[in-house]
């Protein structure tokens, strides 16, 4: 009788596993061929999480015609990608040119050693020479170190630009696919939802808490991280440009440095307020150094807070380690990847706690 018994539950144990072995060779197989991919299918869910709610005003506005309102929005997005996009990188080509020849010019035509030993510089120096003797001054050689560093970026430049038209037809076939799975996320998203907590074992309430936990990650890591950046790039090339400088380029090259943990756009700016200072254009420094201060700091110190409120349950020296880690594992991907992260982790503890809170009480107390 023992043996009759233990034969189905010996077959449903092996019925089981089998499955759940072909189970995660499929699952493992759907990634290696949709892993090329991954980046943009993240990307394109959280798009489609941020403009949803704009989807859900459109519909009754065109008849409740859902494909309709999927298209426009979808239509939005790509115009709201592509212009800007275009105008950017135009600019970028002619102004980033530009600043390049202005720096080499400069570092060519002046003479450095009479501009440090008897010119602006020469007061700075002299303080550096008594209060900070371990600097070798005389050894800075700053017209090699620039024309060193100027070449280096143009040619980082030069190399960006080679790999975009290398890879035009790859970033054309990523953007179509980034288009596309918008528009069907937007469509079709509450039933891919719906299947996926369907076959998720958990029970509803902790679906609820992952799904809703990383939704509100999405919008406000998006909208504090990204479309701060772009209002400080936006701040910082309106104020380079009143002073003389290319204000397209150094705005954009400012909304690349606001995404740096720690020292921001002040990467850009501080270095563009010691050069003026130093050349003598004391108006024009103090000027950038009150425009940057007032408007660009600003702009991240209370919008970002506004916009990362959908964070505030995790502290943000954990955001901010979240954010250093993923950036060097994932690049700039990293500032999105990082929060998501960070926030499921935490969001699985908390389950994980709330599931098992009498065992590890009661262990606890044993201890």
């Amino acid at each position: 009788m023992g043996d009759r018994n233990a034969t189905p539950f010996l077959g449903s144990r092996i019925y089981t596993s089998f499955l759940g072995v072909l189970l995660l060779f499929a699952l493992f197989l759907t990634y290696r061929i949709f892993s090329p991919f991954l980046h943009t299918f993240v990307f394109a869910a959280v798009l489609s999480i941020i403009t949803y709610p704009l989807y859900i005003r459109l519909v009754p506005r065109v008849g409740y015609r859902r494909t309709i309102a999927a298209g426009l929005t979808t239509c939005g997005i790509a115009l709201l990608i592509v212009v800007p996009l275009f105008f950017l990188l135009f600019g970028l080509a002619v102004q980033g040119a530009e600043s390049l020849r202005a720096i080499r010019e400069w570092a060519v035509t002046t003479d450095f050693d009479r501009w440090i030993g008897d010119g602006a510089m020469a007061g700075y120096l002299e303080w550096v020479k008594v209060h900070l003797p371990f600097v070798k001054v005389e050894q800075l050689n700053l017209d090699e170190k620039l024309l060193g560093y100027s070449e280096q970026f143009a040619q980082y430049l030069l190399d960006m630009s080679r790999g975009l038209l290398r890879d035009a037809a790859g970033l054309l076939l990523k953007f179509l696919l980034l288009v596309g799975m918008i528009f069907f996320f937007l469509l079709d998203g509450p039933n891919m939802v719906q299947r996926l907590k369907y076959l998720c074992p958990l029970k509803r309430y902790q679906e609820d808490i992952i799904i809703d936990s990383l939704q509100r990650v999405s919008r406000s890591v998006l909208l504090g991280s990204l479309f701060v950046a772009a209002l400080q790039g936006l701040a910082g090339g309106i104020g380079f440009a009143a002073v003389g400088f290319p204000g397209l380029f150094w705005g954009t090259m400012m909304a690349f440095a606001a995404l740096i943990p720690v020292v921001g756009a002040s990467l850009i700016w501080w270095p563009a307020v010691i050069y003026l200072a130093v050349n003598g254009e004391w108006g024009w420094s103090l000027f950038l150094f009150l425009w940057c201060i007032g408007l660009v700091v600003n702009i991240d110190t209370f919008l970002r807070p506004l916009l990362l409120r959908g964070a505030q349950k995790v502290s943000p020296f954990y955001i901010f380690l979240a954010i250093l880690g993923a950036v060097s594992v994932f690049g700039f991907k990293g500032i999105l990847y990082g929060p998501l992260i960070l926030s499921f982790v935490m969001v699985m503890l908390q389950i994980y706690g709330e599931e098992y809170h009498e065992a590890l009480q009661n262990r606890g107390e044993d201890c």
